[in-house]
């Protein structure tokens, strides 16, 4: 079909992430692939691609956890697993209580039964608290380090155009920052 001058028509694709992290995300939320390209200059993307990302955390879009036990059921199964993680001494321990509850409580448990050895083995060699841990702190600061470049170019501009007052006040008043973050667009 190569040689065939007629357009070829394709089916719309629709892209969909599940989301089961663990920072505090909306269900549901529109993802552009233009958001990850650096130096964009404001300039429109040569090339967009749109997901949209569903949290399937446990409590989250319950419309559709209605529909999909078994989507569900990995959500409960997720946070019984965090929960463990925070009491039990180790991954393994907490990874086998996990999985000792869920079956107890009909949740994947015909799946785990079939499948524990493949289920544990994949947490734990993808599961690296210490790593997860210092990847939480490095985003935390690279967080602190960005909103501080904010913070320090709101008050260049103060500075600049002899706003003391304003000065002043803003490095008592988190909400007056955020305001003045507004005014100068910097955000």
């Amino acid at each position: 079909m190569i040689y065939h001058e007629k357009r070829v028509r394709l089916p719309k694709p629709k892209y969909i992430v599940f989301y089961n992290g663990t920072k505090n995300q909306p269900d549901s939320m529109e993802l552009r692939l233009s958001d990850c390209f650096e130096n964009t200059d404001n300039d429109a993307p040569c090339l967009e691609c749109t997901a949209t990302m569903l949290n399937i955390n446990y409590g989250h879009n319950q419309e559709l956890m209605k529909h999909c036990r078994r989507l569900e059921e990995y959500s409960i199964f997720v946070q019984c697993v965090r929960e463990y993680i925070q009491s039990e001494p180790s991954v393994e321990d907490a990874l086998e209580k996990a999985i000792d509850t869920c079956i107890n409580q009909d949740v994947l448990a015909d799946f785990l039964k079939k499948h524990r050895a493949e289920v544990t083995n994949m947490i734990l060699t993808t599961y690296d608290k210490d790593l997860y841990e210092k990847t939480l702190k490095e985003d935390a600061r690279e967080e602190g380090r960005e909103e501080g470049l904010m913070e320090g170019r709101a008050l260049k501009y103060l500075l600049k155009s002899k706003r003391y007052n304003d000065l002043e006040r803003a490095t008592e008043d988190i909400e007056y920052q955020k305001k003045l973050l507004k005014e100068f667009g910097i955000e």
